[in-house]
């Protein structure tokens, strides 16, 4: 039968610091950025930010939502965008029965949307 346990050793030794993060063009940092919007009758969220100096890297965040008591994932894609926006078609998960049916329909008026941008 083994023996109790002994004391803790002491931490180790503070590791290097990590590299500077990413920079734009003109050296000034990146901004990453995130804006939530709702999505009107036709299942699209309108987007905007202030300018970034060229387009921006724009990315919809996954994220769920209970739905009569289901939890049912909220995605989309970014059908156009700009230097200061974007335009991105909602989605909502479904559950599907049929070999001809969708996993996702269009998302219902207010459902909110999150998409993460990064620009400089």
């Amino acid at each position: 039968m083994p023996g109790p346990a002994g004391a803790a050793g002491r931490a180790g030794d503070t590791g290097p610091a990590g590299p500077a993060g990413p920079t734009g063009a003109d050296g000034k940092p990146r901004r990453v950025e995130r804006y939530t919007q709702p999505a009107n009758a036709s299942g699209v969220a309108t987007f905007t930010w202030p300018a970034c100096t060229a387009t921006p890297d724009v990315d919809v965040i996954p994220g769920w939502i209970t739905i009569g008591g289901v939890q049912q994932m909220v995605t989309g894609g970014v059908t156009s965008q700009t230097a200061s926006g974007a335009t991105v078609a909602v989605k909502i998960s479904q559950g599907t029965i049929a070999l001809s049916g969708t996993p996702f329909r269009q998302a219902d008026t207010g459902t909110a949307s999150t998409v993460r941008v990064i620009c400089n």
